[in-house]
């Protein structure tokens, strides 16, 4: 997996699964089977309107958010 810290990222010789058990899920949460965030950098939900939703991040990156994970995403803004 390719671990992304501000501007810079590492190639790490784990999967996300694991990565994961280990992260505090107080600060990270999952978004799609193929992306971890740090909470505080999610500023908001929007759905497209077509049935997808994401997550706007500080700096301007969007991710999108996997059915498996919205409730858990939409729980941690109160939805």
């Amino acid at each position: 997996m390719r671990l992304h810290v501000g501007a810079r990222s590492y190639l790490v010789h784990r999967t996300l699964g694991e990565l994961e058990r280990k992260l505090d899920p107080e600060r990270f949460l999952r978004l799609h089977r193929s992306v971890i965030v740090r909470r505080a950098a999610i500023t908001r939900l929007r759905h497209d309107g077509l049935g997808a939703w994401h997550a706007a991040l500080a700096g301007g990156t969007e991710v999108r958010i996997g059915r498996t994970y919205l409730a858990a995403a939409k729980a941690m803004i109160g939805s």
